[in-house]
């Protein structure tokens, strides 16, 4: 039998995203974070979770560790996409992450399918704010 490939909707095609943590920072704490994120990805039919170094550079994540000022709280980068990867739009960063309050705000937000910081609280939108500043 000759199977035609599913057409896919506008819709469908624009649910993914791709959810990038820092690997290196596994002594502040993110094993919640990485949890849960794993558990909203794992119900997303396009989500994507990326362990990666750091980033956003090593220097983040030195400062970060020695400041008091940014010492708590993971970034989390999102960027919205088909399903077939595309990148719809610009990556957004998210954070910082500290309390199980913000890990249940930010994997509510991803199961929306992100476009913006619209959806996010504002302890959340500091670290993109910092940047688009």
């Amino acid at each position: 039998m000759d199977r035609k490939p599913r057409r896919t909707t506008e819709n469908e095609a624009q649910t993914g995203f791709t959810a990038i943590f820092c690997g290196s920072c596994g002594e502040s704490g993110e094993l919640p974070l990485v949890a849960a994120l794993r558990e909203t990805v794992r119900r997303s039919p396009h989500g994507v979770l990326v362990r990666a170094a750091c980033p956003l550079g090593h220097l983040w994540c030195h400062i970060r560790k020695t400041s008091t000022a940014h010492a708590t709280g993971q970034v989390v980068l999102v960027q919205r996409c088909t399903s077939t990867r595309r990148p719809l739009g610009p990556i957004i960063l998210v954070g910082p992450v500290e309390t199980a309050e913000d890990i249940a705000e930010l994997t509510r937000w991803l199961e929306t399918t992100p476009a913006t910081v619209d959806g996010l609280p504002q302890r959340l939108r500091r670290f993109h704010q910092a940047v688009q500043n």
